[in-house]
């Protein structure tokens, strides 16, 4: 993205009267009786002084000065941490990503002689320290809705491995400047290296397990604590970064398969974190303190003879030549039975995600102390979809529904390429039933809806990753008075697919690995292939196809959470999604503005065989608007931006543009006479969105 807008000093005389000014001119030309029903932006808005207190001072992002190693007084290699600048951590409109570090090549030692090596011999592949694990991007005021396209925009900020090691989870908290929680994950892989043998320098990389053997540099932080049980804290209001604890369990603290994900309590102001070793759901206040466990393999909710303990005698040992960094069967998982990986608040429950199945399960939380209460109930099975992987995340949206992003299996690779099956994860939506049926098991349907995740056929591109936010207006920016609105994924090979290539094309990238956002309101039919979306790439590396499972974990930074009380969400019918607006009003498209009525349609240009836009423009309540000018701010159209009279009529060839995808043009109508003087002039602006229709266009014949 570009570097947010930097904090403004406070306004000088001269700017107070300038200010003044221009807001005399922009309502001089409204007549009285309109002016509460026009909507005016200046080209360049003046920015409230509530709107500059949340701004925070940044320049681009840069890597820190400091060498990510340094020597101790043994002369052994030291990881050392960032310089990080004391600043707010999150901007409006950020979202926070997790993702593999990627990898550098350390430089053996040779001979004058001796031939060079492979650089791309896997051998010399080291985690890189100075790569992102986390980013943190803006994505508001992006100037487009939803059309397919890519946001190129880079990170504002980024918490590098050499701090962190490798994290999945993320959490925010509720405090005024909001804190992020990471935890430590094997997701990317299991990295170990040995004595260096051949004394090239180089430590050697261990496929397996050796009595010397010990963890990659920046597998797990900096911290001498540090390990797979850790969950670090990132503080909202100085961006400084503390390991805020190691999870144990009977004081043994997890040997590598590491931690699931973590989730906020705002009702008790609690964390809980899944451990993928034990299976355990543990309980912590925002000290790192543990407060208690929750059990599902020993749960009553279970059968006595489907019940499964946690056996100790399982846990790994990069030690033992048993351990293999390439099959993460030897990582010492807990039982599928009691392995519980995505979880989320909801409604004074704690819901959660069983390997087993999969399946969702969730527990009561006492609302005075937010301890665990004893009754884990079932809440459904995955059944009747394409993909059996884990769910490695939970969100409920605005309405109540429970959406599930499943991650690919694990495919460690000692080249760090392949992380997990590709195009086999989907991300699934449960509806209550509704009117509530007794005689059935569940109180949620039993066959979900799925969002499109990728353009690819089957739509199953998910890592793993979901979260909702604000609602994005015709403008393309946040309305936060409706939180839930729009659905953020995370994935992979999202803008590729070969039959849509040409289309695609226009809009950017086409290996798009990171974030897909799009209207909560549209599932997998409404929204097939997804153009009503758009899509942002983790570190602008653009991997190749043999390139999977880099992308972790995503939440967005936009509405506070309320704890998950039942009051907080509607009654949910799926017969009123997207069309009931003022039952649900976050799920609808925003109103036009008013003061310029805007009417445009598709047509096929029998000529030439190509989609068309036509569209008229008229001065709705008579301000003296002469002059509209079009742009397209996605850059697909090449006849645009156009500039022309209000009263003549618009059109321009869609050129390459297929079915179902979007064409936006942003309109603004203006006094030419005042924009000619070079001075800040009053802009009514409006969007034309067209989808293009599923009929093909056809040429005539000659």
């Amino acid at each position: 993205m570009f570097p947010a807008t930097p904090k403004t000093a406070e306004p000088s005389i001269i700017q107070i009267a300038t200010r003044a000014i221009l807001l005399a001119l922009a309502v001089y030309v409204l007549p009285s009786s309109a002016t509460s029903q026009v909507k005016w932006l200046l080209p360049t808005p003046v920015q409230s002084a509530q709107e500059q207190k949340t701004q925070v001072p940044r320049t681009a992002w840069q890597l820190p000065n400091k060498p990510p190693y340094v020597r101790d007084a043994a002369g052994a290699a030291q990881i050392s941490p960032t310089d990080r600048p004391s600043l707010p951590l999150f901007d409006i409109g950020a979202v926070v990503t997790t993702g593999f570090s990627g990898i550098f090549h350390k430089k053996p030692l040779i001979r004058r002689d001796a031939p060079l090596p492979d650089p791309d011999d896997p051998q010399f592949q080291f985690l890189n320290p100075n790569g992102a694990v986390a980013t943190l991007i803006g994505t508001d005021r992006i100037g487009f809705a939803f059309n397919g396209v890519e946001l190129t925009r880079v990170p504002y900020d980024k918490i590098l491995a050499r701090d962190v090691g490798q994290v999945f989870g993320v959490a925010l908290d509720n405090e005024d400047f909001r804190n992020l929680y990471l935890t430590a994950t094997s997701a990317f892989g299991l990295n170990i290296v040995g004595a260096d043998r051949n004394r090239d320098r180089v430590p050697d990389r261990l496929l397996f397990g050796e009595d010397n053997a010990r963890w990659m540099p920046v597998q797990w932080g900096n911290h001498p604590l540090a390990g797979p049980g850790s969950v670090w804290k990132v503080d909202g209001e100085t961006g400084q970064i503390t390991l805020l604890t190691n999870i144990q369990h009977d004081g043994t603290e997890n040997a590598g398969p590491g931690l699931g994900n973590i989730a906020f309590d705002a009702d008790h102001n609690q964390l809980f974190v899944s451990d993928l070793q034990s299976g355990l759901i543990h309980r912590l206040d925002l000290n790192g303190v543990d407060h208690g466990t929750h059990d599902h393999g020993l749960s009553d909710v279970l059968k006595p003879n489907d019940q499964v303990a946690h056996d100790p005698e399982q846990t790994m040992d990069i030690r033992n030549a048993e351990f293999d960094s390439e099959d993460p069967e030897t990582w010492g998982f807990a039982d599928p039975a009691r392995r519980v990986w995505g979880i989320a608040v909801q409604g004074g429950r704690l819901y959660y995600a069983v390997a087993q199945g999969p399946s969702v399960y969730s527990v009561g939380l006492d609302p005075v102390s937010g301890d665990f209460l004893k009754d884990t109930r079932w809440e459904l099975t995955v059944t009747g979809t394409q993909s059996k992987s884990e769910i490695s995340d939970i969100v409920f949206t605005g309405d109540g529904a429970m959406v599930l992003a499943q991650r690919g299996d694990r495919v460690a690779a000692f080249d760090h390429r392949r992380l997990t099956r590709a195009r086999r994860a989907e991300v699934l939506r449960y509806v209550m039933e509704y009117p509530a049926d007794d005689t059935t098991p569940s109180v949620w349907v039993k066959q979900p809806q799925t969002y499109p995740v990728g353009f690819s056929s089957n739509h199953a591109n998910s890592l793993g990753g979901v979260a909702v936010g604000p609602r994005y207006d015709e403008t393309g920016s946040w309305d936060t008075q409706y939180c839930g609105a729009t659905l953020w994924t995370t994935g992979e090979s999202l803008r590729d697919d070969k039959p849509l290539r040409h289309a695609l094309e226009k809009g950017g990238e086409l290996r798009i690995d990171g974030l897909q956002a799009q209207p909560v309101a549209l599932n997998e039919a409404a929204n097939q292939p997804p153009w009503q979306s758009y899509f942002v790439d983790y570190d602008s590396r653009y991997d190749g196809p043999r390139v999977t499972g880099h992308i972790g974990d995503v939440e967005v930074v936009g509405c506070r959470p309320s704890g998950g009380n039942a009051g907080d969400y509607a009654e949910y019918d799926d017969g009123d999604v997207g069309t009931d607006c003022a039952a649900q009003p976050w799920l609808c498209a925003p109103p036009e503005p008013s003061c310029l009525e805007v009417v445009a349609q598709p047509s096929c240009n029998t000529s030439t065989g190509e989609y068309a836009v036509q569209a008229t423009f008229a001065d709705k309540f008579n301000n003296g608007l002469d002059t509209v000018k079009i742009t397209d701010p996605t850059g697909q159209i090449g006849s645009i931006p156009q500039e022309q009279s209000l009263f003549a009529n618009f059109a321009t060839q869609l050129t390459g543009m297929t079915s179902g995808q979007v064409a936006q043009f942003d309109v603004c109508g203006f006094r030419k006479a005042e924009a000619s003087t070079g001075a800040p002039f009053a802009c009514c602006k409006a969007s034309i969105s067209i989808t293009i229709p599923t009929q093909t266009c056809k040429k005539e014949s000659e």
